[in-house]
């Protein structure tokens, strides 16, 4: 086959669409990553709450963590995502702004208030907070509670994973 017969098949699955079967979907995995194929894309400049991370609503229970993931889906709609690399985090995940039809997913999650402006390593979505927050939306609600993903990570860490005081250990001789 010459180049320019590999440049015309190229061309016609890119104008039938078959060439996006071959393109992997997104799949969540929480309210601020996405896979697509065998790479992890952590959203730039934003923080969901984690997936087990739960918030006050109405002063219930409100699985925010798990809504924020939902979301996300739900924004995605199995629409084809594309991600911009900004960086890589520490456990080798790509920083990326996505976006499935055009729309910027980073935001789109902040602007919902599932998601907040992570300003600790970036400015970009401060203005989408804001938004939330003036709309009451997701986490800005006023009848919701919601620690930040940060602090409640950070509480997580700091709690020891067997605290001798509920549990002690029984020595054996």
């Amino acid at each position: 086959m010459t180049w320019y017969a590999i440049r015309l098949a190229v061309l016609a699955l890119l104008l039938t669409g078959h060439a996006l079967a071959a393109n992997p979907e997104a799949r969540v995995l929480d309210g601020d990553t996405i896979k697509i194929g065998k790479v992890n894309y952590r959203l730039h400049g934003i923080d969901a709450p984690e997936k087990a991370q739960r918030c006050q609503r109405d002063n219930l229970d409100w699985l925010c963590g798990q809504e924020a993931a939902a979301h996300l889906r739900r924004l995605i709609g199995g629409r084809p995502v594309t991600c911009i690399e900004k960086d890589r985090d520490r456990y080798g995940r790509v920083v990326a702004v996505c976006h499935a039809g055009g729309e910027d997913l980073n935001r789109a999650m902040v602007r919902a208030g599932l998601a907040w402006a992570y300003l600790a390593y970036s400015r970009d979505y401060e203005a989408a907070e804001w938004e939330a927050q003036l709309l009451g939306n997701g986490v800005w609600a006023p009848s919701v509670q919601a620690e930040p993903a940060w602090d409640w990570r950070r509480q997580r860490r700091a709690k020891p994973a067997n605290d001798n005081a509920t549990n002690p250990a029984r020595i054996r001789g």
